[in-house]
């Protein structure tokens, strides 16, 4: 029987375990035409284009049911595509290998559709490490809304501190709401820093990951 973990790891998807092929600029910008051509976008497409997907289709659930419908079929056409080319990030079933050798918990959190995902996850030998996946269609609200911490943490033995491993800033800003360390990782720390979101630690690769010393407080 496995020891119940002191911390936990809660990693994003795209672009932390796996290298997406999803252009999510692009999935932006489609998004922002249909609320344009609908006539009731209220922002400026610069403004848009700094909110999250979730938000934008927010703003479309505001205007109509069938311009939200729209705009999830746009995502999840984007988000197929993308996984049927996204490729496992170096060193992540390594690294997930070695944090469970370690008894820490492993969770998985992405605004992705669970449908077409779990397949993949077994393809790519990652499905096994984790003791939670939680996607869209399990938590309350997507990231950046802390919802989505709140039911992993919620689902996970009782630990004592837990850590948010992901690239965007809206995994910082829902580990800040959420009081769950924040660890990033790739190339988008300035964007992160500059919406004055804490930042735990960063990381260039996942393998620095378990050179961190973590802690349960």
């Amino acid at each position: 029987m496995r020891v119940p973990p002191h911390t936990a790891f809660i990693f994003d998807l795209d672009d932390t375990l796996v290298l997406s092929r999803i252009d999510f600029l692009a999935v932006r910008h489609r998004l922002i035409d249909l609320l344009h051509t609908s006539g009731r976008a209220t922002e400026s497409r610069d403004l848009l284009l700094a909110r999250s997907l979730a938000d934008l289709v927010a703003q479309g659930a505001a205007v109509s049911p069938t311009l939200e419908a729209q705009m999830w079929d746009l995502i999840r056409e984007a988000e197929i595509q993308g996984l049927s080319r996204a490729t496992v990030a170096p060193g992540a079933v390594d690294v997930l290998r070695e944090l469970r050798r370690r008894d820490h918990g492993i969770a998985l959190l992405t605004n992705t559709s669970r449908s077409g995902l779990m397949d993949r996850l077994q393809t790519w030998g990652l499905a096994p490490y984790f003791d939670l996946i939680a996607t869209r269609d399990d938590v309350p609200a997507l990231k950046p809304h802390p919802a989505g911490l709140s039911y992993v943490l919620a689902h996970l033995p009782p630990i004592r501190a837990a850590y948010l491993v992901g690239d965007a800033w809206i995994d910082a800003q829902a580990a800040r709401e959420a009081n769950v360390r924040f660890i990033g990782i790739g190339g988008k720390r300035a964007t992160i820093e500059s919406r004055g979101l804490p930042i735990w630690a960063w990381i260039a690769e996942l393998g620095d990951l378990l050179r961190l010393e973590v802690s349960a407080p």
